[in-house]
This record gives structure tokens, C-alpha cells and sequence, in this order.
């Protein structure tokens, strides 16, 4: 029986972006998996490496018996968790980037029936774009959050079809910020509830695959009765390396919500707002 074809330029209820998603990432997961493995697993299997040594050394430099030393070592904690959090944004930004761009080559040609050699050229010039774009839309949501939490939220949900807008309209990234407040204000709700559930969806395989932890009672051990510095073992760690790359990976089901979601508030405003000129 040959594969119901998804049509993505066409209004959905939110169910329905659900659904299509679904089907479209088990219809195409063969090809979807050799570019991620091929062009970003490798980078994705080095932040998690990173990941887990960034928790090791601040893990090794806790001592509840030293409030001051612990106060002292503050500092470098936050410094790294920026650190960390600039190196995940440029791992997602390269899957975004190589995934929308087989998108994009996937609604030019009506199916995956393409060599990915194809696009593979494509792949530096739309990761740099996707950096920036990213830099961008980090450094918004971050004063968002520092203003007041609310406003973060707002401009993580409002921004957040800019990086289908930047790959699928290519008019640059000052257009695709500009577009992204324009369809999203006319769908916030629904887009937000979508973005919700997509982070629900990477949570909670991570939740699903450390949850163990707990069960084994790892708390008993992890505290020595003569030391107050924890100490976990090696198992924990290659856990928690392997929750890393499976939820970075996860994303791929948020960032095809919003392809859909991205055509659906299309389908509904082409009519009152067209595109934006950059």
C-alpha cells in the first residue's frame, strides 16, 4: 500500500499537525536518519560529552560542609552553563539547518526521491544563517526572561517561526523575524500550545530514559558518609550522555510542528497580510 502523501500547504486544526507529523517523520525516517547521522550526530554526540564533563566538574566542586566555597564557585558555574547553552544552540541551529533544508528540497521536488548529495552543498551557507538567526532569537528571549519571565515566553513563542520562514522564503533573517511576529500573533495560542507539546515530547523521553536513576535509589549512594563532595557512578553519566543525544535529537518532531503550523497560519492570512518584502 503506498504512502498516504502529505500535503503541507493546507489549513490544520492542531490535531491535525499533530498527526501529519507523525506520519511524515515515519514515512521519510529512513532518510531523515542518515542526514542526522551523516551531517549532525557527530556534533550532537560532542555535546553530550561536553554536557556531561561541564556536570562532572561542577558536581566534583560541590562541598555542602564549605558554604563559601561553594558561593565562590558560582561564578564559573554560571559562566559555563553559558557556555553550554551557546554550544546547544549551535547544535540544534546546525539540525535546524539540515533538516529544513531537506524540507525545502522535499516541497520542490513533491517527495524524498533525491540524492542527498543534492543539497548537501547547501547545508554551510543555511547553517550560518540559521547561527544567526539563532544568536538572535537567543539573546531576545534571554532579555525576555531577565525583564520578567512572561516576556521571555512571549518572544520564544512569537519568534519561533523564524527559522522555517528564513530556509522556506529565503528573504533573509531581518524578514523572516519580522514574518514570524506577524503569522504568529494571528495564531499565539495555538502556536504556543504546539511549541508546549513539543517540549513536553523531549522532556519526557529524557524524563523516561533517567527516571531509573531514581528507582535504584542512586541518592542513597551518591553522598559518601565521610566526604560531603557527591560522587556518581560511571553508569549515571553514560545515562545521562545518551538522554542528551536522544532529546537533542527529539527536536526533530518541534521543528516539524512548525513547518505545518508555518503553512496553516499561511493558508489562513495570505489574504491579509502577504509576504513581507526584505
Amino acid at each position: 500500500m503506498a504512502d498516504k502523501q502529505i500535503q503541507f500547504r493546507k489549513k490544520r486544526e492542531v490535531g491535525d499537525i499533530f498527526s501529519d507529523s507523525f506520519l511524515f517523520l515515519k514515512q521519510e525516517k529512513q532518510i531523515i536518519t542518515k542526514l542526522i547521522t551523516v551531517y549532525v550526530l557527530p556534533f550532537i554526540v560532542l555535546y553530550a560529552v561536553v554536557h556531561v564533563y561541564l556536570q562532572k566538574n561542577v558536581i566534583s566542586k560541590i562541598d555542602f560542609a564549605d558554604p563559601e566555597a561553594l558561593l565562590a564557585n558560582l561564578g564559573p558555574f554560571y559562566t559555563n552553563v553559558l557556555l553550554f547553552a551557546l554550544f546547544g544552540l549551535f547544535v540544534q541551529c546546525l539540525l535546524i539547518a539540515t533538516y529544513y533544508t531537506f524540507i525545502d528540497a522535499y516541497l520542490k521536488k513533491g517527495n524524498s526521491d533525491f540524492d542527498l548529495t543534492e543539497i548537501t552543498p547547501q547545508f554551510f551557507s543555511n547553517g550560518l544563517m540559521a547561527i544567526g538567526t539563532g544568536l538572535i532569537f537567543f539573546v531576545i528571549t534571554i532579555v525576555g526572561f531577565m525583564l520578567c519571565f512572561v516576556p521571555g515566553i512571549y518572544f520564544a513563542n512569537t519568534l519561533s517561526l523564524s527559522f522555517v520562514i528564513l530556509f522556506l522564503e529565503k528573504k533573509g533573517i531581518s524578514h523572516a523575524l519580522k514574518r514570524s511576529v506577524m503569522m504568529v500573533n494571528s495564531q499565539w495560542w495555538g502556536t504556543f500550545l504546539i511549541n508546549i507539546i513539543g517540549f513536553i515530547i523531549v522532556w519526557l523521553v529524557g524524563f523516561i530514559i533517567t527516571f531509573p536513576l531514581s528507582v535504584m535509589g542512586l541518592t542513597k549512594n551518591i553522598i559518601g558518609t565521610e566526604n560531603t563532595a557527591v560522587a556518581l557512578p560511571d553508569w549515571y553519566w553514560v545515562i545521562i550522555g545518551i538522554s542528551t543525544v536522544i532529546s537533542s535529537i527529539l527536536y526533530i518532531f518541534l521543528y516539524t510542528f512548525m513547518v505545518l503550523q508555518y503553512f496553516n497560519i499561511d493558508e489562513r492570512t495570505k489574504n491579509i497580510f502577504p509576504p513581507i518584502n526584505s
